[in-house]
């Protein structure tokens, strides 16, 4: 709790400097490596993230042999795979995400960060679109999303999150 606090105020430092604590506490509270792994990238701490970013690997595979229909765990552990350069991985669990949570809008819209990641735009879409279909219709935060930017000029991505004329 004391991580994410800190983290909310935007002192990265203080947070690198209790991460490892922090950690050592979490046992498989998955969610306190996210703000950690954060600011080590935002200090750019390389070294230090990757080695955070391993450990938050091995928690969420603890975590989904104990809760395995976790899509939420699932689609970070996903994404995280991806940044590891572990694509078949990467694939393989958000595309299970997606079977256990098929109308889940913040699952599929993760999932179709993943697919850009991994530069698999036509996976993109089709998480993106069913991410749409949801209810997932947020086109400012869409377009703003730099992890979207490979789908931006898609004609399926403008139809479904056109850019707003100026001045409206």
């Amino acid at each position: 709790l004391m991580v994410r606090s800190l983290f909310a105020t935007g002192d990265y430092q203080q947070v690198a400097a209790v991460a490892e604590e922090a950690l050592g506490a979490a046992g498989t509270d998955y969610n306190v490596y996210i703000p950690s792994l954060t600011a080590m990238g935002a200090l750019g701490k390389v070294d230090a993230a990757r080695n955070i970013r391993l450990r938050l690997i091995q928690a969420l595979e603890n975590h989904l042999r104990e809760v395995p229909e976790d899509a939420r765990a699932r689609i970070l552990l996903a994404s995280t795979y991806a940044e590891e350069g572990r694509e078949e991985d990467s694939v393989r669990e958000a595309n299970l995400a997606m079977i256990l949570r098929p109308n889940e809008p913040t699952v599929l819209y993760n999932a179709a960060c993943t697919f850009c990641f991994l530069g698999r735009k036509s996976d993109a879409l089709d998480a993106l679109r069913k991410a749409w279909n949801a209810g997932y219709k947020d086109a400012e935060w869409t377009r703003r999303d730099p992890d979207l930017q490979p789908l931006h000029g898609d004609p399926e991505f403008e139809r479904l999150y056109p850019e707003k004329p100026a001045g409206t």
